[in-house]
């Protein structure tokens, strides 16, 4: 089984930090591994760049944007999509502060709930940590060169 825990990260901090993955990576995972003054000091940090979800408008939008998904379903405010035929399914929990993923077989329920948020937010990250594989579900620079295009056609 795979599993994700997704977070929104602030814009000035995803912009900052994108291309360097890698960096937020090992500060989520020493988190997750350290103790004491060390789990106080990056638990701080983490605060920091992380911004809350707005749990009702990210559910609102799997709805309509799942909703025609073959396999899509709600139960107790979760999520998933099964897909026996392609032997694939994902479950998804929102919460205050990330959202878990969690996929078996192949991975194209778990692509649904990816495309959904990337339409969603751009500044969301995924990390799974015993594989440890992340990456943002949009990729950012291309969000800031078309506004930087569009802010320049206003000089013009």
């Amino acid at each position: 089984m795979r599993e994700y825990h997704i977070y929104k990260i602030r814009e000035d901090v995803a912009l900052d930090y994108y291309g360097m993955e890698t960096k937020l990576f090992q500060l989520f995972q020493e988190n997750r591994e350290a103790k004491g003054r060390l789990k106080e000091a990056t638990e701080k940090q983490i605060q920091y760049i992380i911004q809350q979800i707005n749990k009702l408008e990210v559910q609102d939008h799997l709805n309509k944007y799942l909703n025609e998904t073959e396999g899509y379903i709600i139960r107790d405010n979760k999520h998933y999509i099964m897909s026996p035929k392609r032997r694939s399914q994902a479950g998804l929990a929102i919460y205050k502060m990330h959202i878990k993923l969690f996929s078996e077989g192949s991975q194209d329920s778990e692509a649904c709930f990816f495309e959904a948020l990337r339409s969603y937010d751009g500044t969301f990250i995924a990390m799974d940590f015993s594989r440890e594989q992340y990456g943002w579900l949009k990729p950012l620079k291309s969000m800031e060169i078309a506004e930087l295009s569009e802010s320049n056609k206003a000089f013009k």
